[in-house]
């Protein structure tokens, strides 16, 4: 193992002290990631895989995977995070093909290294929106995948969907009375308040910010692909029948398209009762997690997550 080492730190992780390896990987050695070994090795089963999410590199977004993959560890989880090709430290690809299947192969490269060089096995794949989806993707075509984490994954109004998006986005909004009872007076006056002068400003904010949503949603539409909701239920069936631990985890910037706990199982009926299958809302935080408090709960899901599924896929 100690030829694949092309950096070692000491790094201080929660309450314990691990040693990360920064490493290069690939055909031509263009892929560069940090591997984060378990507290007791020789009781380490299972590496997660931290797949990036859009142009962000492997220290996730606010530090995420940094912080899960130390956390993890503490709990004899193994952890490697890289950078897909032309991200980060990662070197632009030469692979033809589509933005995901360049991303699936890069990331059964990442776990060839894992297994070749730290004698790893099995693998946990985890992912942040367009991360979910090659997480997913990845799982489908290699066995040696035993769970995927899918942060902000496919999600599809349905269920009770519209009765919590009004009651949780839209009701709280009705009633900021004070605003409205402000802006009925001047009116009346015919003065501007404050806040019409905070809203003109803001107004043109949000035109800068619907510019740039535009912008996002566009480079979306370049690698990202969401299928139809009966193809993705068929495919989280087939995981769950090879034995694959699926955990969902949504979070409250989701609102267009997922509201309520629960609303997994009224997406996808069929998987009520699955064992295999988890969905967990942490309605608070934003689509990153940047928020410490939510990046430490997350945290603590995963720890008890990894504890009790049994990560033994059949096929």
């Amino acid at each position: 193992m100690s030829e694949a080492l092309a950096r070692v730190s000491a790094v201080q992780a929660s309450s314990h002290c691990v040693q990360e390896v920064a490493c290069s990987f690939g055909d031509q050695s263009q892929l560069v990631g940090v591997y984060t070994p378990p507290e007791q090795f020789e009781a380490c089963d299972v590496c997660a895989i931290y797949i990036t999410a859009g142009l962000l590199h492997h220290v996730g977004p606010t530090r995420l995977h940094v912080e899960l993959a130390r956390d993890l560890s503490a709990n004899n989880v193994a952890g490697f995070r890289f950078d897909l090709s032309g991200i980060g430290d990662s070197e632009t690809s030469s692979l033809g093909g589509y933005f995901t299947e360049r991303s699936v192969a890069e990331i059964r490269a990442a776990m060839d290294y894992a297994q070749q060089q730290f004698k790893h096995k099995k693998f946990v794949l985890i992912g942040l929106c367009s991360g979910a989806d090659d997480a997913i993707a990845t799982a489908q075509v290699d066995p040696r995948v035993c769970g995927v984490v899918l942060l902000n994954g496919y999600a599809y109004p349905a269920g009770k969907f519209k009765l919590y998006r009004f009651k949780e986005f839209y009701l709280p909004r009705i009633f900021m009375l004070e605003k409205w009872a402000n802006k009925f007076k001047a009116l009346l006056s015919g003065r501007k308040t404050k806040s019409d002068l905070t809203d003109t400003g803001a107004a043109s904010a949000d035109a800068i910010d619907a510019e740039e949503k535009a912008a996002i949603i566009a480079l979306d539409d370049d690698y990202r692909y969401i299928p139809p909701m009966a193809e993705t239920g068929k495919i989280i069936q087939t995981l769950s029948g090879k034995g694959v631990q699926l955990f969902f985890v949504y979070n409250g910037s989701e609102h267009d398209v997922y509201t309520y706990q629960g609303q997994l199982v009224d997406m996808f009926p069929e998987l009520a009762g699955d064992k295999n299958v988890k969905e967990a809302y942490l309605k608070e935080a934003d689509h990153t997690f940047v928020l410490k408090a939510d990046r430490d709960k997350l945290s603590k899901w995963l720890q008890d997550w990894f504890t009790s599924s049994p990560f033994n896929r059949t096929a």
